[in-house]
């Protein structure tokens, strides 16, 4: 019996380092600027263990006058589950200048059961939000606002290869200009990865989103 123990002890020691290595973790840090200067971050950190993809933002902005009066500030929080490339879950909390927006999305027989402070209702299976951590998400037919549930109407040119200038260096990367209920520009490198974001802030600033 107790060879036996033995056995077992290390057969799951042994399975142990083969589980832990399983999941591949990967972190995509913004530097975020307002005309150039920084404003904040926006963190992406991502988590595969087989066909699941575990997925938390962290977003953290605010303008200041010296570095004391504070004119704006954005906070974001969300978790999102993916089963291949079909989104199952995502929760998500945001604070706009002071505007609470939330969303509860979870998949379902019909589609994606959406429970949002903008929408609420059945999306599409294949909806996909606007986290753009995927770059596929140039390629979907319906696109949900991560802040708040709203399905957004979204125009995708096609893509050029140019130099994208990040936070520490220029790379090759894929171009796509974004319009509609959205205007903005991104960028994915050859590898498919998130590397910089730009668009015009209400007030008419410039807003860019650098990989660090």
């Amino acid at each position: 019996m107790g060879q036996i123990l033995r056995i077992a002890c290390t057969l799951l020691l042994l399975a142990l380092p083969l589980t832990a290595q399983a999941e591949q973790i990967e972190s995509r840090n913004f530097q975020v600027l307002r005309n150039g200067t920084p404003i904040g971050h926006h963190i992406v950190t991502i988590r595969r263990n087989g066909e699941r993809t575990d997925v938390n933002v962290d977003i953290r902005l605010r303008v200041t006058v010296a570095g004391v009066l504070t004119l704006y500030r954005y906070i974001h929080d969300s978790h999102e589950i993916w089963e291949g490339d079909r989104l199952v879950s995502l929760k998500s909390t945001t604070d706009n200048d002071g505007d609470a927006e939330y969303l509860n999305a979870t998949a379902a027989a019909a589609g994606l059961q959406v429970d949002g402070s903008r929408f609420k209702g059945m999306l599409p299976a294949d909806t996909m939000p606007t986290s753009y951590w995927r770059s596929d998400f140039v390629q979907r037919a319906t696109i949900m606002d991560s802040q708040n549930g709203r399905r957004l109407d979204l125009v995708v040119k096609p893509s050029q290869l140019e130099m994208a200038s990040v936070a520490t260096s220029d790379l090759p990367a894929y171009r796509y200009d974004v319009t509609g209920e959205v205007d903005l520009t991104l960028w994915y490198g050859r590898d498919g990865r998130w590397v910089k974001t730009a668009f015009p802030a209400k007030d008419g600033s410039k807003i860019e989103y650098l990989l660090q």
